[in-house]
Formats: structure tokens, sequence, C-alpha cells
């Protein structure tokens, strides 16, 4: 027993409904019937033929139909009609022959399917099977009941016997064949929603044939045997019954009166078909006589139901696109055009984003609101610290001409903050050492090297300034905004004409500010995308990683990702604004403070750039101010206005007969002096900005957010006379720092004029060194930066000298700077010797990382001959210069200048081992010169062969000699005499310490003649010990790095060979690859020696408070003198008088390459054991008194 159908369903009684949709499903099948003869595949009408496939059309109960009016009683259904045309498919009028049944009308002509034409007579026989191919539903396309005639059974009623067959079955006869004549077409009736029931006695309404195609064979797709003589066929009744449903219409295969042949095939008569031509282009092919299948089944008789009551009677409610539709659906040679499915048109209820922004798109650098368009711009940042206040001022005079020719338009300047990449400055560094230190057992690695820096710089706030420029251009129209929002449902956004409308107003955008001053230029899609995170996320950590896609295009529901990671709290009457990450459970707490009333500023001369100042406390902060420029004439009309009304009020007071307050008369006053300066001055002095100036401060609490406010509130007040307040509203405030938002609040209005607004500054760095040498410490001037110094960047990048110059007084941290520098070299492989006279630094040698690799030479305690002065210069080597003649000639120039410095040498060595009463006589040098030259100026040469040169000369030359032999008695003197060990310095060892343990130096501002012995002998040794640490870095490749630190250079610059040999330094490190260091406690030792010149890098430390020298110091730097700078050099390193413990760290004024002056704080901490082996304090630092402070103030001054 199976289930009913119920009514208006698609699917016959007893079949599973399935899915809508044009594809084969075995429900659709009878598994009793074969392949051969499915109703599906034999008897739907048009098969065995090629057809015109005509695409199914929308659904008819979605479209509006009129309302029909009620409909007729339905007669009785004819016998023979099968219950496979009662369905309610869709797919009804896909193929002719499956409409609903009807028949002829009286006083109706009915209409065919298909006419058949006299150009269309020839059969064109099937070239595929798929072309063929059944439609998709067995039961959208159900064949009538009179399809026996063509020969495949129908199906059978489950309810019936099979014995039962409809009459009528019988195929035509005629001369032709039954290949050539085709069953008529049969009177189908129309599907209703509701199948119309009728008795069980009652016959089924018999369905008339269906005619062919034109054009079409008759046999089926598959290959039909000969049939049997033909039965004869039932004639139609005279009419057919109309079944109503809800949308009826005329059945276009119904038989034509006008047609003889098909009304004799109507009635059963047989009836004759000529063959029509063959088309030109498809070749004729035999036909096979169609023949009924033997084994046929009795369509089952339909219930009948009565028609609901609102169902439209048939022919009825039909408007003219329907009739014309039929009208030209009659014409022989008109063909049936496929109709393209229409998709229901179903509103979805979908949600708009929730938008938390104003910005409705992002393209390139720029951003589009509904009313406005702001370009975007990233401003560098310029050096100011320690910079002549004549380039300052011409740096504020190029801004403040950009400023006013942006009049006329808002800006937007936001500052904010980037963390120190440390990860990438850990992968540059180690891509840059090729072959570092090897790692040594129970030591700390290379790598854990790195590792510890990085967590260094994460630790101590390093972030990085960044300045982002917004200029509000254009106001949108109405229709630009209408546009934007219809083609944004295209997937596009902002038309193209405006695009080129605002790439014009761009243009003159970056030309403006591109020039010298602000040297803006466009933002790109990561920085723009970073100040959009920042902005929102206020204050809180950065992003690991930003988005991947870097096209820069964003629409308004993209933004999203910028908004929802960020929940804020926020209180109406709170002091702080609560932001959560959801991703992270990362809390901060925000205070916005608003910069109210300021006094007058004199920058340069006194002041500090005022939106820059804050960057002197130890954590990070934001900056955002909306600036409106005003042109002059805007300017001037509102200074008049403002006139107007103290006027107005000195009259009121004046007709009251009250004085009226002095600040009015005052302010009168300065508004005719403004007036003045804006009529006769350049249009710069003329305009004006009107701004907002906001300043975030963040805090893990809202306890420590209020607390670092306070202290921001304190220090503007007491350095620079400015006034923040902290308003309520924080919520408001804070969404002000955000890109295309409005201003929260108009109050707090700052007016200025532009070069007020130039001399801001929040673009202000403290900027020194390199991104590609080690870390050594951080600058302390008005921001923090990290200070990376790579001592061959100067040779190797900027092709320049690698003199590097350290000055301070004693313990002002020269030697442990100078020190700290060798160590990290070392530990990249670099070759380092240093020269300490005092021995401090051999204690490098103790390190575990450095014990394998380094050694210590003591010259107090060395062989016979270490210092021999022929020994100490090297003579070149041929492989190290240019083949050919060129390079002949340049190593034989170095050969002979190799043996005039060697001659120089020795001269004054004699010079300085002989009592210096004997030395100021002028015949001394005369014998001095004399000998030398006769003695080869080889390396193998000695002092003893000059010893005997002056033996055989006059008595004087005697004298001289003898003297000399009298000094070599001491046995410290014993290193000049005599032949050097080979292999003294070691080459293999990556660090040599060079020390005089034990050895006094003398005074120089003492005379020569109240030395002692010890002292005088130290004067040599140390000129001839820098020889030694230099001949070790000549002596290997000129490609390869290396570095000699020379401590005490100040004894060189009293002799002849001492000054040649700095110069020759100096010059020789570029070619050399090599980084010369040389520390002194004057600066004018070093100016002495007339190399600064060849200078590339300085550090100035604490020096005696003098003028003078502090002056040298200043030159030196290349620093203008009489700028105030004076009182920054005798503020380094100062110690708390209030304090009991000791300094803990060292500050220099550092000049790099480029030229940037800083202050830098020496901080290398990172490494483990280091400060300890290079601590030359004496004794063991005490521990402070528990009631004194010992933690330093974090605020830089």
């Amino acid at each position: 027993m199976s289930r009913s159908t119920p009514p208006g369903s698609s699917h016959p009684a007893g079949q599973p409904a399935g899915t809508s949709g044009n594809g084969k499903r075995s429900t659709d099948y009878n598994a009793a019937l074969d392949e051969s003869t499915d109703t599906e595949l034999v008897t739907s009408p048009s098969h065995g033929a090629v057809a015109y496939f005509q695409a199914p059309a929308a659904s008819r109960s979605s479209r509006p139909t009129r309302t029909p009016p009620p409909a007729p009683p339905v007669p009785t259904p004819r016998a023979g009609m099968s219950d496979n045309t009662d369905i309610d498919s869709p797919f009804l009028d896909l193929f002719p022959g499956a409409g609903p049944a009807g028949g002829h009308q009286p006083g109706r002509t009915p209409r065919t399917a298909i006419r058949r034409s006299a150009q269309h007579d020839a059969i064109a026989p099937p070239t595929r099977h798929d072309a063929i191919e059944p439609p998709a539903r067995h039961d959208a396309i159900a064949p009538p009941a009179q399809q026996a005639a063509i020969g495949p059974p129908t199906r059978h009623d489950p309810q019936e016997t099979p014995g039962d067959a409809s009459a009528g079955n019988t195929p035509p006869a005629g001369p032709i064949g039954s290949a050539l004549s085709g069953p008529p077409d049969p009177p189908v009736q129309r599907r209703t929603a509701t199948p119309t029931p009728r008795t069980a006695g009652e016959p089924a309404p018999a369905a008339e044939p269906a005619a062919p195609r034109d054009g079409q064979p008759v046999t089926s797709a598959s290959t039909v045997p000969p049939s049997p003589p033909p039965a004869p066929v039932l004639p139609p009744p005279p009419t057919a019954a109309r079944r109503p449903g809800p949308t009826t219409q005329h059945v276009r295969n119904r038989p034509d009166s006008a047609h003889p042949a098909e009304a004799a095939q109507r009635d059963g008569a047989p009836a004759q078909r000529r063959p029509p031509a063959m088309p030109h282009h498809t070749a004729p092919a035999p036909q096979q006589h169609a023949a009924p299948a033997p084994h046929q089944r009795a369509a089952p008789a339909p219930v009948h139901q009565p028609p609901p009551a609102n169902a439209p009677v048939s022919g009825k409610g039909k408007g003219k696109r329907a009739r014309r539709r039929a009208a030209e659906a009659d014409r022989p040679d008109k063909l049936i055009k496929p109709v393209p499915i229409r998709p229901p048109k179903v509103k979805f209820t979908d949600r708009d984003p929730a938008a938390e922004l104003a910005i409705t798109e992002i393209a390139g650098h720029l951003t589009f609101t509904p009313n406005t368009v702001t370009a975007w711009y990233w401003l560098p940042e310029v050096r100011w610290a320690f910079r002549p206040d004549a380039e300052r001022e011409v740096l504020l005079s190029a801004i403040s001409e950009q400023y006013a020719g942006l009049a006329g338009f808002r800006l937007h300047l936001r500052r904010t903050t980037r963390p120190f990449p440390a990860d990438e400055w850990a992968r540059t560094i180690d891509s840059l050492t090729s072959n570092p230190l090897p790692n040594v057992s129970d030591a700390v690695s290379w790598s854990d090297h790195l590792v510890a820096a990085q967590r260094h710089l994460m630790a101590v706030n390093h972030a990085e300034g960044q300045t982002y420029l917004g200029i509000t251009f254009a106001r949108r129209s109405l229709g630009d905004s209408l546009s934007e929002r219809v083609l944004r449902l295209f997937g596009r956004g902002v038309a193209e004409s405006e695009r080129r409308r605002l790439g014009r107003m761009v243009e003159q955008f970056d030309e403006v500010l591109g020039a010298f001053g602000m040297r803006g230029r466009r933002v790109t899609a990561g920085e723009l995308e970073w100040l959009l995170y920042r902005s929102v996320a206020l204050c809180m950590n950065p992003p690991t990683m930003l988005s991947p896609v870097r096209d820069g295009n964003w629409d308004r529901g993209d933004l999203l990702a910028l908004t929802e990671q960020v929940e804020r709290y926020r209180t109406p009457y709170g002091s702080t604004l609560k932001l959560v990450n959801r991703m992270t459970g990362e809390e901060r707490h925000v205070a916005v403070l608003a910069v109210g009333r300021m006094e007058p500023l004199e920058i340069p001369e006194r002041h500090e750039p005022w939106m820059h100042f804050h960057e002197r406390l130890p954590w990070p902060m934001e900056i955002s101010s909306r600036i409106d420029l005003l042109g002059p004439a805007d300017s001037f009309r509102n200074l008049e206005h403002r006139l107007r009304m103290i006027r107005s009020q000195q009259l009121d007071y004046a007709e009251h007969g009250i004085d009226a307050p002095p600040e009015l008369e005052r302010l009168a006053k300065r508004a005719l002096h403004i007036g003045d300066e804006m009529t006769t001055g350049l249009p710069v002095e003329s305009a004006r900005a009107h701004g907002w100036h906001r300043i975030a401060v963040g805090g893990r609490t809202r306890e420590e957010c209020l607390e670092r406010a306070r202290r921001l509130i304190q220090l503007y007040s007491r350095e620079m006379r400015i006034s923040l307040q902290h308003p309520k509203n924080q919520d408001w405030l804070a969404r002000e720092f955000i890109p295309g938002e409005p201003v929260a609040n108009t109050g707090y209005i700052r007016r200025m004029p532009v070069n007020l607004l130039a001399a801001a500054l929040p673009q202000a760095a403290s900027t020194v060194g390199d991104r590609r040498g080690d870390l050594i410490g951080r600058t302390a001037g008005t921001c923090r930066r990290p200070v990376f110094l790579d001592l061959h960047f100067p040779m190797e990048v900027r092709e320049r000298s690698g003199l590097a110059v350290f000055v301070a007084e004693p313990g002002g941290g020269k030697s442990t700077l100078l020190g700290a520098l060798g160590y990290l070299a070392a530990r990249r492989g670099v070759q380092v010797t240093l020269l300490d006279p005092s021995g401090p630094l051999a204690r490098l040698c103790a390190m575990p990382e450095l014990r394998p690799y380094s050694r210590v030479l003591n010259l107090t305690g060395s062989e016979q001959g270490t210092l021999a002065p022929y020994s100490l210069i090297p003579t070149p080597v041929r492989g190290e210069f240019a083949a050919g003649a060129a390079g002949d000639r340049e190593y034989e120039i170095s050969v002979s200048n190799a043996r005039a410095e060697r001659r120089m040498l020795v001269q004054d060595i004699c010079m300085m081992l002989v009592p210096p009463q004997v030395a100021r006589e002028s015949s001394t040098a005369t014998l001095l010169r004399h000998a030398v030259r006769q003695v080869p100026a080889e390396e193998t040469s000695t002092l003893d062969d000059v010893v005997a040169c002056l033996s055989g000369l006059d008595d004087d030359g005697r004298e001289l000699a003898n003297l000399l032999l009298d000094t070599a008695e001491m046995p410290l003197a014993l290193l000049f005499f005599g032949s050097p060990e080979p292999g003294l310095l070691g080459a293999d060892a990556a660090l040599t310490v060079i020390t005089m343990a034990g050895l006094r130096l003398p005074d120089l501002k003492i005379e020569r003649e109240y030395w002692s012995a010890e002292e005088a002998l130290a004067l040599p040794m140390l000129h001839t010990a820098h020889r030694l640490a230099v001949r070790r870095c000549y002596g290997g490749s000129m490609g390869s790095r290396k570095l000699v630190g020379l401590d005490e250079a100040h004894f060189m610059e009293g002799w002849r060979s001492g000054r040649s040999f700095l110069v020759r330094l100096a010059r020789d490190s570029r070619k050399w690859n090599l980084a010369a260091l040389v520390s002194s406690q004057n600066p004018r030792d070093i100016l002495g020696l007339d190399v600064q010149n060849l200078v590339s890098t300085v550090f100035v430390g604490r020096i005696a408070e003098d003028e003078e020298i502090a002056a040298e110091a200043l030159r030196l730097l290349r620093v203008p003198v009489d700028d105030g700078y004076e009182a920054t050099l005798a503020s380094l390193s100062s110690v708390d008088s209030s304090s009991a413990s000791r300094l803990g760290f060292r500050e220099f004024i550092m000049r790099d390459v480029d030229g940037r002056v800083q202050k830098v704080r020496v901080d290398v901490s990172y490494v483990d054991g280091l400060l300890d082996h290079l601590d030359t304090t004496p004794g063991t630092p005490q521990a402070a008194p528990a009631g004194l402070p010992t933690a330093l103030s974090d605020l830089e001054v």
C-alpha cells in the first residue's frame, strides 16, 4: 500500500518526493519496466528526433495574476486518460504534449504546438543520442493516454488489473508507412493544484494523439522492431473538458481543423504525408518503421475532484502579453525562442555591518567618509638636538610656508609609536656576521647573545615615533555619496570620475609637502592600517602581524577587522576610558588630556618643540591635533569680528558709567598689532591656525593611568608653561584620534600663527647611529631611541675614514666604552687589538666566551727586543696591490714610505732615550740623522746598529752612543734593543690586549727635566706600543675586518712620528678596513693632530668645567659654540647629591658618520658579566643605606 500524493504535488502516488531540479533520479522510474519500454524514453512527444529545447520558465505561482471568474462545471473526463497527466510540475510547458488536457472546443479553432511548413518537410535523422535525451524529470512530462498509438505501453495504476488497456492504441496506416507517419497530438489536460475526482465506474477521458514536430521522425531514440497490423483508433468526443487550475492557458499541441491529414489522423482514418524536402546541410538517413510494443498497459483512471472555488477558468485572466505570445506561436515561420530562467526575487533580511568608524572606504592613501575625503602622508623625523639655531629657524620657516600653502583645509596631525623591531635587527646583524666567534662550552653562545640583546630591547621602552598628516581636501556632494552606495552593490566603491578629480588635487599636495621642511610622502597600505589600528586600540600593545593583503583597498565590511577586536567600556563621568582586547584579554585605561592656555614660547632659543616635549617621559603616548588653517582673508575677517566685540564691550561699559577692564584695551591693541602684521607682512605671517590638541596617556590600571597623566601635567606646567586639562566625556575625546571622526568638543581651541604651529614639530627625533651595529645604549635627550654602532659602517657603506675619537676626563667612562666595543667586535669575529697602558681591559680575556681566543701582552714583563722600532713598521706585501705597471709603482711608493717612517721613528725613540738637555742640542739631531741614514731601514735592523754607527763618528757621536748604552742597562729599555721573537702578537688570537702594568705615566704639563727615569721610559714605550698594536692590523688581509683601540693617545701629539702615525692611521683605515679607536683626556690633543676632518665618529664624555675645553669639545663635535650646549656637556653623567650609591651609567655626546649629534647613555647590561670585567673603579662598592633613595629618576634631562 503506497502513500498517496497530496493535492498539487508533482510526484505520482507511491513515489517519494525528491528535490526540485532536472536531474534524473531512481525514484522517477518504475523498476518493473525495461529501459527500452520506459515511458520517458519512448512515449514522450517529440522524442526520437532532434528537438528544439525550450528552457523552463519561472514558476507561475509566484507571478501576480488576476482574480478569475468562478469556474464552470467541469464535464466528466474521457476514458483512457492516464493519471500521469494529473501532476503539478513547473516543467509541463517545456515540451509539446505535456500541457493540460483539452480537446477541440466549438467555435474556437484549436492550435498545434509547432506548424509544419512546406520548406521544412525534410525528416532530419538524429545525429547523437544526447541531443534527444529525455527531459530531466519523468513526472514533469508525463505522456497522454493515447501514447499506445506509437507502441510502448503506458504505466499501470497499482490498483488496476494488468489486462485493462486503453482504447485507441492502433497507429495510423498509409502508403508511406508508419516510418513517415507520427502520432497525432493528443489532447492533454491542464494540471491543477487539486486533481478532479471521479467515480470508480466512470471511464477515463480519452486523449488525442499528438502530432509530430516539423522535421522530426516518428521513430524512437532506440531501434524499434517492425510492428504488427495496427488496431483501429477510437475517435475522440466532440468536446473536451478543461480542467481548471491556478493558471490556465491554451494548449499549443491541439489538432487544427485546417489540416485534413491531422483531422483524419485524429478520427482514426489513415492519412498520408508527403515527405518534405531535405535541408541542404543534412544528409538523408534511412528510417525504420515504428511499431507498437508487444506489452501495453492500461492508463489508470484519474480521480475526479471538484475544483476549488477560487480556481481561475481556463482561458480567462490572460493578459495582452500572453495573447501576443499565443498569436506569435501560431505563425508557421516562427520558431520558439528559449526563455531564460528568472530567479525569484526574494527579500533577504540580511543585517548591515555594525560599523563603528565614520570611514566608509579606503583607497590607497585616501580615506572616505560620507561627506569628506582625506589624503594621508607620512612625515619623516627631523634632527633637532644639537643643531645650530640658524638651521632650526630655517627649518621652522619652511614648515610654516608649507602650512600656509594648505590654507582653507582641515588637517589631522597624528603622532603614534611603533615598537622597535628587535627581531629584524637581530637578523640583520646575524647576516652581516659571517664568522662569529666559535661557541665555548659553559659560556654564552652567539645565538644566546642575540637573544639577550632582543630581550633588553623589548624590556626597555624603545618605541619609535611615527608622524602622520591627514588633509581633508574635498567635501563630497550628495551625488558622490549616492554613486558610492550604488557602486558598492556591484563590488565597486568610489566612482572613477571622482577618483580622477581627487587625483589632481592630491598631486598638488604631493608638491607642497614633498619640499624641504616636512618632506612628506604618501602613506603605504601597511602604514595606514597601522595608524587605524593604533587609533582604535589607543595606547594598547601593538599587533604582532598586520593584514597580509597589501593592495590598500578596504570597503565598509572589511573595516570591521580594525574595530571588532577592541571593546570600549565607557562611563559618562569616568576619568578614564577602558579598552579590552577580546583576543588577548589585555586591559588598558586611557586618559585624554587637552592643551589649554599657553604662554608665549621662545622656540628655538629657549624651549623645545612643544608637541615633542612629552617624549622625555619613559612611557609611550599618542597625540592628535585637528587644525583648521585660515588664509589671509578668513583670518582678517575673524580678527575684525573679535575687534568689534571688544569695542562693543567697551561701549557698554562707557554707557553704564563703569570703567572698562584694562584687559579689553590690551586685547584691542594686540588685535590691531596682529592686523597690522597680517596686512603688511608675508602670507605666512597672515595665516592662522585654529586647532584642538589632545594627548592620550595609557596605563594598565586606572590608578597608573591617572598617575602618569598627573606627571605629564606637571612636566608641561613646569617646563613649558602650558596648561593641560583633563576634560570629561573621555570616550568622545578618544575617538578624535581615529581618522575620519569629528571633533568631540570644540572647547580648548588654540588660535595661533602658523609659525607657532610649525614650532610644535612632533616629528622631531633623537636618532643617532645605524641599524646594522651592536647595541651600545639609548638616547638620553628629548626621547628614548636605541643606539647601534657598527664601527665598519663608515668604511663599508659611507666610504669614509674609520677613525673614532673618545674624549673624557678620568672616570668619564671612555675606557669602559672602548672595552665594550672591543668585546662586541670580537664576538662577531673581528680581529681586535686593544692598547690599555693601565691594564684593566686585560680582564676581558678572562671572560669564558673569549678566554680560548684571546691573549694579553704585558710589555713591562716582555722579552728583549719586543719594542724594536725597526720591526714595528711592516713591509708592504706585493699581493695587496693591483697587477701591472700601476700596481708596481704603487708598491714601490709604499715600500719607500715604510722605510722613511722607520727612520723617523728611530730618530724620535733615540731622542726620547737620551736626557732632555742633550736632546735639545742641535748637534744631537744632526748626529742621529746621519747615523740612521747609514743603517738600512729594513725590518731586520735594530738600535744596536745605530749605536755602532754613532760609535764610529766623532767624539760627539761616541758620547751620544754611550748615553744610549747607559739607558739600555735599564730593564725596560731592553725592550728597544735587540730583535723581537717571531710570532710575538699571535695572528690567530681574536682579541689581543697590550698593557703596561705597573708603569707610571708622566704628566705632560710638567717639564721633562723633572720626570723620573721610569716616567722618562714610559714615553717611548707608549709610542712603540701604539705602533705594535697597529702592526698586527697591517699584517693581515686588507679586506678583512680589523679593530684597534688606542688609549692615552695624547702622548703621541708632541712628537713628529706620533702625529704622522695618527694621520696615516686615519687615512689608511678605509683602505685596510680598519676601525681605529683613539681616546684622550683632552679634546685639544685630537685637534692638535689636524685629523678632525678625518674623524667619522666622536664620543665626548664628562670633561673638566672649563669654558675653553668645552668649546674645543663642541668644535670636535662640529656643534656651534655659545648656543648653550656647554651646559649640556657639564651635565653629562651627573651624580645625584642626595644619593649614596655609585652611578651605574655613563653618558656621552655622540656624533655619527652622518653628522647627527645626540646625547646617549651607554648601556651594555644585557651582556652578562661584562660591566664587572670592565669596572676600573678601585674598591668594592658599598650598599647604600636603607633610608636613602637609590632609584634614578626616569625623567630625561
